[in-house]
């Protein structure tokens, strides 16, 4: 038996499948917790941002395989949701929080 069959096609690495279910479980807790409670407590506010931050990282990180890049694609849509909790709709709020996390991204690129 050969052994470039278990290697994968072109230097890519695969994809680890756990995170994608990560991500669909707090996806899942998501929808549980938005259905069953009311956003009346600290608790269940903070729970939802975690669990938005959470399910939004694990997906961003299955489909880009990059930890740095994941992370910052959560922050940016838990950053969109808090404005929105603040009542910041304008889209110069929106502007800002992307050309603020392009810089981190283009700070923290490898050269």
């Amino acid at each position: 038996m050969n052994d470039s069959t278990n290697r994968p096609l072109h230097g890519h690495t695969p994809h680890n499948v756990m995170w994608l279910i990560i991500g669909i479980c707090a996806v899942s807790g998501l929808g549980f917790l938005i259905n069953a409670y009311d956003p009346d407590s600290w608790l269940y506010i903070g729970a939802f941002f975690l669990l938005l931050f959470l399910a939004a990282s694990a997906i961003s990180f299955f489909v880009t395989n990059i930890v740095r890049r994941s992370l910052l694609l959560g922050s940016g849509v838990l950053g969109i949701f808090f404005l929105r909790f603040l009542g910041l709709r304008e889209l110069y709020y929106l502007v800002l929080l992307l050309l603020c996390l392009i810089s981190i991204e283009l700070y923290f690129q490898k050269k």
